[in-house]
C-alpha cells in the first residue's frame, strides 16, 4: 500500500505530461511548426500536416523540469569564451 501512495505522489510532483499553450506558429523551409511553452519552461512543437488551423491553443507537452534544460547557444559560447581567457 505504502508503495502504492508513493507513487502517486511522484506522479502528482512530476507529471509526465503537462499543458502548454501556443506561443509561436512558424513556417521554415516550407514545413508548419507550432510552438508552445508550459511550466518550467516546458516547450512542445506540434507539425501541422496541412495548415495552422490544426495547431489548438492549448497541447498536452511532455514536462521537462528546469534541471533538464539545455543550454542555449550564448550559454556554450559564454563558456567557451570563458576557456580561451
Amino acid at each position: 500500500m505504502f508503495l502504492i501512495a508513493a507513487a502517486v505522489i511522484a506522479g502528482i510532483s512530476q507529471p509526465e505530461y503537462v499543458t502548454c499553450h501556443r506561443q509561436k506558429m512558424l513556417e521554415i523551409n516550407g514545413e508548419k511548426v507550432c510552438i508552445y511553452r508550459g511550466v518550467n519552461g516546458t516547450i512542445g512543437y506540434h507539425y501541422p500536416t496541412l495548415s495552422f488551423r490544426e495547431c489548438p491553443k492549448v497541447y498536452q507537452c511532455r514536462y521537462q523540469s528546469s534541471k533538464d534544460k539545455k543550454p542555449t547557444i550564448n550559454e556554450i559560447l559564454d563558456g567557451l569564451k570563458g576557456g580561451f581567457e
